[in-house]
């Protein structure tokens, strides 16, 4: 909807940045438009207040929040949305974009999220947790173990079935240990929650960078087990000039989990390798992921992610997962209210709320549960979220998740390629031919 701009009065024109005068401006809200008064003084702006709206009040009080700031920083520009007031405050920004300016100028404006908990915008370290796009399959092998202090890592490796040497995806994890001194991070997976900014700002490193650095390193080179240093010294751990810190020979990685590669990662991953070498391998992998996208067909910077294992024998499904990704830049996310979540998922997120007021995690578990307990792919009806309640005393959430239909659109392109491979058995369901 296109922003007016209407000057109710404009005198001469200054120096400074906005023409003086006593301006009306409007940007699009949640529920309406918000139209504010600002004045502008010596090209400056000196004051702003609320002409009309009809937003929720009690969000929008919140938003007005914003207002000291405008006019401490002559403009919107810098400034990021009140947490829990997303849409107002964008409305708010965007009616200040729309002042007249000196130099005749009118600025697109970009949608902001809210204040981030997860890192600020001055945040510098850079990772990827962004999944490979379309089919991956092939034989899957898991392992996980307590270590140190009760963390607890988990290896998934996936090979070629035809060739087993092939090593198509590793992917390491760690959950922070039940009692850990940080109460928020306590049983959180580290891979994509808030875990890394906050290890970020604290250690100039982020725990993820190292799994990624490891991960890369067996994919490129095929390569599961790692030598052992003959000279090792765990007491020369903080000794970063000290050959003889290193627990396996050349595996010089980023500090951050040093101790989570040495401890957890490459002693789970060289069980697997065992595995490998036996040719013991019970079950298939298959995962899908893809980019949603809006309805000019444009990524909103999510991208969804399935992942189904089944037991070679029975074709039954024993792991399921799914998973909606964040993009890993703010600036790739179309909604305002998500840009805080970049690299983050929505499962591993702490902060993350699902609109339908449930945790994405509960039902992403449930899901799960339904799954490996023999459920259909389709008939999730008795899932949460799934359906419309509109009572959330009742059933603790209001409306069905969009996740859902996300979902089914994956399942119903995996279940048919792995029909076509002959390895799954058959859920019927109107979506899918039988």
């Amino acid at each position: 909807m296109a922003i007016s701009a209407i000057t109710a009065c404009t005198t001469t024109t200054p120096e400074g940045k906005y023409l003086d005068g006593v301006h009306q401006v409007s940007g699009k809200g949640k529920k309406s438009e918000i139209t504010l008064e600002v004045k502008v003084e010596q090209g400056k702006i000196s004051s702003v207040k609320t002409v009309s709206h009809q937003e929720t009040e009690s969000l929008y009080l919140n938003a007005e929040r914003l207002f000291s700031e405008i006019v401490t920083r002559n403009g919107h520009e810098n400034i990021d949305a009140i947490s829990g007031a997303t849409y107002s405050s964008n409305g708010i920004l965007k009616a200040v974009n729309a002042l007249p300016r000196i130099d005749g100028t009118q600025p697109e404006y970009q949608s902001v999220g809210p204040r981030s908990q997860a890192g600020d915008d001055d945040f510098k370290l850079q990772w990827s947790i962004q999944p490979r796009l379309g089919v991956l399959k092939g034989d899957y092998f898991f392992e996980d173990a307590r270590f140190r202090q009760g963390h607890m890592g988990s290896m998934l490796v996936v090979v070629d079935s035809a060739n087993p040497q092939d090593v198509i995806l590793a992917e390491f994890n760690e959950s922070g240990r039940p009692n850990y001194y940080v109460r928020l991070y306590q049983n959180v997976p580290k891979r994509m929650s808030e875990y890394n900014f906050s290890m970020g700002k604290k250690k100039g490193t982020a725990w993820v960078q190292s799994a990624l650095t490891m991960e890369k390193l067996m994919m490129e080179k095929d390569q599961l087990t790692f030598e052992p240093n003959p000279n090792y010294d765990a007491k020369l751990g903080n000794k970063l000039t000290e050959p003889n810190r290193l627990k396996y020979l050349g595996i010089d990685i980023v500090a951050g989990a040093s101790n989570s590669i040495q401890q957890s990662m490459i002693p789970l991953t060289a069980k697997i390798h065992n595995r490998i070498q036996q040719g013991v391998s019970n079950e298939f992998f298959y995962q899908k992921a893809e980019k949603l996208l809006d309805e000019k067909g444009r990524w909103t910077g999510v991208t969804a992610m399935l992942r189904l294992v089944v037991d070679k024998k029975t074709k039954q499904i024993t792991h399921a997962h799914y998973d909606e990704i964040f993009a890993d830049n703010k600036q790739e996310i179309s909604d305002p209210s998500l840009k805080a979540f970049y690299r983050q998922s929505k499962y591993d997120s702490i902060n993350y709320g699902e609109p339908s007021r449930i945790g994405f995690n509960v039902m992403m578990d449930a899901l799960t549960q339904h799954l490996t307990e023999g459920g259909s792919l389709f008939y999730i009806t008795d899932l949460p979220a799934t359906g419309d309640s509109g009572t959330y005393a009742q059933t603790g959430f209001t409306k069905r998740s969009d996740a859902w239909d996300n979902y089914l659109n994956l399942a119903k392109s995996l279940y048919q390629q792995m029909r076509a491979d002959g390895v799954i058995n058959e859920h019927l369901s109107s979506q899918v031919a039988k």
